[in-house]
């Protein structure tokens, strides 16, 4: 029984970390150990990897991917007979120039030309759910896993969905208008369609039970992310050209070895970025922790505008270069990622509401103490391995900053036990674990 995994999110990034969500993050990585999983537990199965959107096919692929696709278990279906649009009606092909004068005019009257692309759009889609219907069963495809933003309910599949969070339902607030749409309808499509619901945390599992009556009678599989790879090869001279270029004043800026406390991740109201900044900068400027600290910010601009209000009171308030504490940064590279974690003395993390908490994870594996916010799953990743905080409490947060930065023998004790912790989750015993799910399906 083939599976089939729908991977827009994939093809629309570029395969930088800048691209890398946590959405794609999660995806990729469990179809990787997935494949790996089959090739030695039943390499009969195969996976077939595939868009709903059509038209993601003639755009160029990210070059990640051709790293899934070397598998020997791993095809893309990506050879479709091109649909050509309707040329009968649409104006844009009639060579008669008065007909086509008419159609214009009659357009600004009464606008058909909106209503029908639409209707062509949905004629060009469903040909293709036929040529996919079509593929997928020469393939003998059973089992569709869908993507977080493209789920469409095929007949005479199982199909299943991965729940990250319900962030868009709990804190509305921290989202886009788009987003929370989005995301209700692949809660609609779950509820309705899905025969298997895989959650990446028991706390969103525990949300998406609340949220609804209708997810109740589902089964559901507590899928846990791991470790990529990359952060399990060793890093070369762990702290050289230790530096960051910041995008306050354009210029690189050298680091210290567990001299400066860390966040990565996208800039966003949800992040509770402003907290951190404003935490550190006070108790700099209190002399509460050693003036040679720096606080170093890593990520691409979300939605809110934070990243630029944050460079914005930086200039403000700090017009001297050479007294600038904090760098604000761009997405590295993993492997300049992995050395930044590695040598940073912590990462703050005080995030409002989270799935997983991916930053979490990979600075305990590499030996970084996490001080994070005791709510929604970061409790469940961190464990007893990292210092909680109350994210909407400021003075909490300065305190806990404080603290970790002058008692080193806990913070040396927290990395203990945050390696201890990160072994708790591998993306080898979720790929185990959803093969069974699967098979539990029929």
């Amino acid at each position: 029984m083939n599976i089939a995994f729908e991977i827009s999110p994939l093809m629309t990034a570029s395969g930088s970390f800048g691209d890398k969500s946590g959405v794609y993050r999660y995806t990729y990585g469990l179809i990787s150990s997935y494949a790996k999983m089959l090739q030695q537990k039943n390499k009969s199965v195969k996976i077939f990897l595939f868009s709903f959107n059509y038209d993601l096919l003639k755009q160029p692929l990210n070059p990640e991917l051709y790293n899934l696709f070397k598998k020997k278990n791993v095809t893309f279906l990506n050879s479709f007979p091109k649909i050509d649009k309707d040329k009968t009606i649409d104006d844009e092909y009639i060579s008669n120039y008065l007909l086509k004068y008419a159609l214009k005019i009659i357009n600004k009257i009464f606008p058909f030309k909106p209503f029908y692309r639409k209707i062509k759009d949905r004629f060009r889609f469903n040909t293709y759910l036929k040529l996919l219907d079509r593929e997928f069963k020469l393939k003998n495809i059973k089992t569709i896993v869908h993507s977080e933003t493209c789920f469409f309910p095929l007949n005479g599949y199982k199909h299943v969905i991965t729940i990250y969070d319900l962030t868009t339902v709990f804190v509305p607030e921290f989202h886009r208008v788009e987003t929370i749409d989005l995301q209700k309808r692949k809660l609609r499509f779950a509820s309705d369609y899905c025969d298997g619901i895989v959650c990446i945390s028991q706390s969103t599992k525990t949300d998406l039970l609340s949220y609804s009556d209708s997810f109740r009678n589902k089964k559901i599989m507590i899928g846990y992310p791991g470790i990529d790879a990359i952060f399990k090869t060793p890093i070369i001279n762990k702290s050289a050209d230790l530096g960051a270029l910041c995008q306050i004043n354009n210029k690189k800026i050298e680091l210290k070895a567990k001299k400066y406390l860390l966040y990565y991740g996208t800039f966003e109201p949800r992040k509770n970025l402003f907290y951190i900044l404003r935490a550190f900068l006070d108790l700099l400027e209190t002399k509460k922790i050693p003036k040679d600290f720096k606080l170093l910010m890593i990520g691409g601009q979300g939605w809110g505008n934070v990243k630029k209000r944050t460079i914005e009171y930086l200039k403000e308030n700090y017009p001297t270069e050479e007294k600038l504490p904090v760098i604000i940064s761009n997405y590295a590279s993993d492997n300049y990622l992995k050395k930044i974690i590695k040598n940073a003395y912590a990462l703050v993390y005080p995030s409002f509401y989270e799935g997983f908490g991916l930053p979490v994870l990979e600075s305990m594996y590499l030996g970084t103490p996490v001080i994070c916010s005791r709510n929604s799953s970061l409790t469940e990743v961190g464990g007893d391995a990292v210092l909680y905080v109350n994210p909407r409490d400021f003075m909490n947060l300065r305190y806990k900053i404080a603290y970790l930065i002058n008692n080193p023998s806990v913070a040396k004790e927290m990395v203990k036990k945050g390696l201890i912790q990160s072994k708790k989750f591998s993306w080898e015993e979720s790929s185990h674990q959803l093969y069974d799910f699967l098979q539990d399906l029929f």
